[in-house]
């Protein structure tokens, strides 16, 4: 094989290469939904927490039909729909598998001992709530919301710190432990005062968090989602809450 002709193949093959790579750039993925009592909502949008990046969708007032378009795959998502005066929040609380052949629950001695530890982790907050601890026998999600409600450093009157964190928590062998390579990720952090803080209505749902877009399913139909109460909270709804009509 000549050198012209050794050349002009290598370039044929990276002309290639640039286009198969070029082309699972440009794929996306689409997340799709029907919400209740649509004249409400106020905007839907999908947050990637790997990164924070957020994507608007779009909504059919009529329908209720909404749909997130763009979304990169190979990454998982959480939705965020807003009324007015109050957010329904997705939030990630899948865990991996165990080990066991058969999956293994959470017994209530494992709750309470991650409990003890999340509690004993928190040392600035006085105030710290757990909505929920999930998962199986090696691994936990847990969801906290915590106050600042003392006096701290540089605070003015009425102020306080709010934070909504996720924590993951595994037992590699007899002992839980919180997972090292992920600290925590920060839902809210904020510094307001407490009467705004008091007006916060934000319902957490685990179907609408997690949702993974892959080349093989790069759509995903939520079905059905009922818009939560508006009154002020923070908290978590379970799967039976969100399905009442």
């Amino acid at each position: 094989m000549t050198g012209r002709v050794q050349r002009a193949c290598w370039t044929w093959a990276l002309l290639g290469t640039l286009l198969v790579a070029r082309a699972h750039a440009d794929e996306t993925g689409t997340i799709t939904g029907r919400v209740d009592k649509p004249s409400l909502v106020t905007g839907i949008k999908a947050v990637n927490r790997a990164n924070d990046k957020r994507f608007s969708g779009k909504l059919d007032i009529k329908s209720g039909r909404f749909s997130i378009v763009g979304l990169p795959l190979d990454a998982n998502y959480d939705c965020l729909i807003d009324q007015k005066t109050a957010r329904l929040e997705g939030v990630n609380l899948k865990v991996p598998r165990s080990d066991y052949q058969e999956e293994q629950p959470l017994s209530a001695e494992d709750i309470q001992t991650i409990k003890t530890k999340v509690r004993g982790l928190n040392q600035f907050e006085d105030v710290v709530e757990i909505l929920t601890v999930t998962g199986n026998i090696q691994h936990a999600a847990v969801l906290i919301n915590k106050v600042r409600t003392k006096p701290f450093y540089g605070s003015g009157p009425g102020e306080v710190i709010w934070r909504a964190e996720l924590w993951r928590f595994e037992r590699p062998e007899e002992t839980w432990v919180k997972v090292q390579d992920e600290l925590f990720l920060v839902l809210y952090r904020e510094r307001i005062q407490k009467s705004a803080y008091d007006k916060k209505s934000i319902t957490f749902d685990a179907g609408l968090g997690g949702v993974q877009l892959t080349s093989k399913q790069s759509t995903v139909d939520l079905g059905f989602v009922r818009l939560p109460a508006t009154q002020p909270g923070i908290r978590l709804r379970s799967a039976r809450e969100a399905d009442r009509r």
